[in-house]
């Protein structure tokens, strides 16, 4: 275990928590504790219950920290200190097959108990575990960007917020070829669970949807804070010109009250660009509506597509989605290359993991990577930064140029970039 636990503090493992259909104690302590964590009311018993049986689907597994000198009327004599979960996904690394990880989630520490090294504890007892599984990522989407560095984790994709004038329906160069349908989001499940595979499959740095993403799509629910089913939720499926079924999307009005009048996307779930330009192209075709605001990737073929570039406009950019690399053979085995080249990487790893100088060799599109001696280091980077390289996130010249990645001999960069650049940036849609 890379850290120890610290005086007073017991960590516990919590399974998913339902007994009899109902609600474990230990879950229940799990859940207030969480809710705190997050500035949020505790769910009613109805919303608890629904909380547990989503953790169950998911197989979530938490691990919790205990004070054991806290005596009543502390909350904490019989609630956690810290909090920690995580289940089993997959993440697409543009690679033949997605790649196994853990996806992390519900980090917590009471603001009693700061600056003990609970949070220390909870991760690397979790990323000992998980590397001993043979888990080679482990993801996470981060409430606050400056926690997760210092364990190795690096950005591996960023999300925008866009607003899109719909005032003229969506001006697109290219004309449609495909139908859109309106539908009602709760009747459309074995569709949406159909796309979420379809888009996992066909977008580098996507998640595997989770039970609750399933949910919100359909509108059994609106989010974790808010376990009743969304008013005035719309959908519409997109088909191909072969009749193939190819995006989803929900959507609600803002209402009368709001200027200019608006569409906000609640999920916009696609296999390709055509069916998200046309999906998009519906919302603008809705009388009264001025304007369309939603999620993008970074590299959002809208604005290309417009006629008026301008009618497209980025309202919020930011990191989402962040890489926690444990065994670099297995990571950079899992994805595709577009050039054949030869570097020697030398990876820093406080924690461990990823330590090492690695002799990376690409051909017909796979990688070979074996040891060598340090000596032989051509670059070096830390951990988190080589998460950050690694879906192509940011390119080695890039983090050079940042003072994170050095050189050691004369076109290493060049070949790196060739190595790691792939043909687009990475997305992920999902929250955990």
């Amino acid at each position: 275990m890379n850290s120890p636990t610290p005086q007073g503090i017991r960590l516990e493992f919590i399974a998913p928590g339902l007994v009899d259909g109902q609600p474990t104690e230990s879950w229940l302590r799990l859940e207030r504790a969480i809710a705190r964590g997050f500035h949020e009311a505790s769910a009613d018993a109805e919303g608890r219950k629904i909380l547990a049986e989503l953790d169950v689907q998911d197989g979530l597994h938490s691990i919790v920290a205990f004070d054991a000198t806290s005596t009543a009327p502390s909350l904490h004599a019989t609630d956690p200190v810290g909090t920690y979960s995580y289940f089993a996904g997959t993440l697409n690394v543009g690679g033949p097959e997605p790649v196994d990880v853990h996806e992390i989630t519900s980090v917590t520490v009471s603001p009693t108990h700061r600056r003990r090294g609970i949070l220390r504890s909870m991760i690397t007892t979790h990323l000992d575990r998980a590397a001993a599984e043979g888990i080679p990522v482990a993801v996470l989407t981060a409430s606050e960007a400056t926690i997760y560095g210092r364990f190795g984790f690096g950005v591996a994709a960023e999300r925008c917020r866009f607003e899109l004038a719909a005032g003229q329906g969506a001006q697109f160069r290219a004309p449609a070829a495909g139908t859109v349908q309106a539908v009602d989001p709760a009747a459309i499940a074995e569709q949406v669970e159909q796309l979420y595979r379809a888009h996992h499959l066909a977008t580098l740095g996507s998640v595997s949807h989770s039970a609750f993403d399933l949910g919100r799509a359909t509108g059994r629910w609106e989010s974790y804070n808010n376990l009743k089913p969304p008013e005035n939720l719309r959908g519409a499926l997109h088909y191909d010109a072969d009749g193939t079924l190819d995006g989803f999307l929900t959507y609600t009005f803002e209402g009368w009250k709001q200027a200019p009048a608006t569409m906000s996307i609640g999920t916009l779930c696609t296999a390709n660009d055509a069916a998200r330009r046309e999906l998009l192209a519906y919302l603008c075709d809705h009388d009264l509506i001025e304007r369309v605001t939603g999620r993008a990737p970074v590299d959002d073929v809208l604005p290309t597509a417009l006629n008026n570039a301008r009618d497209y406009k980025l309202t919020d950019r930011g990191d989402h989605l962040w890489v926690r690399i444990l065994d670099v053979r297995a990571a950079l085995r899992a994805r595709r290359y577009l050039h054949d080249t030869r570097v020697v990487l030398r990876v820093g790893d406080e924690l461990g993991y990823a330590a090492g100088t690695w002799a990376l060799e690409t051909a017909d599109g796979g990688m070979t990577v074996r040891r060598a001696d340090s000596a032989e280091a051509e670059a070096s980077l830390d951990a988190r930064d080589l998460a950050t390289l690694y879906l192509g996130t940011r390119s080695a010249t890039h983090l050079a140029g940042a003072g994170l990645l050095a050189e050691h001999r004369t076109g290493a960069l060049g070949e790196l970039d060739r190595l790691f650049t792939g043909p687009r940036t990475p997305y992920c849609q999902a929250d955990f």
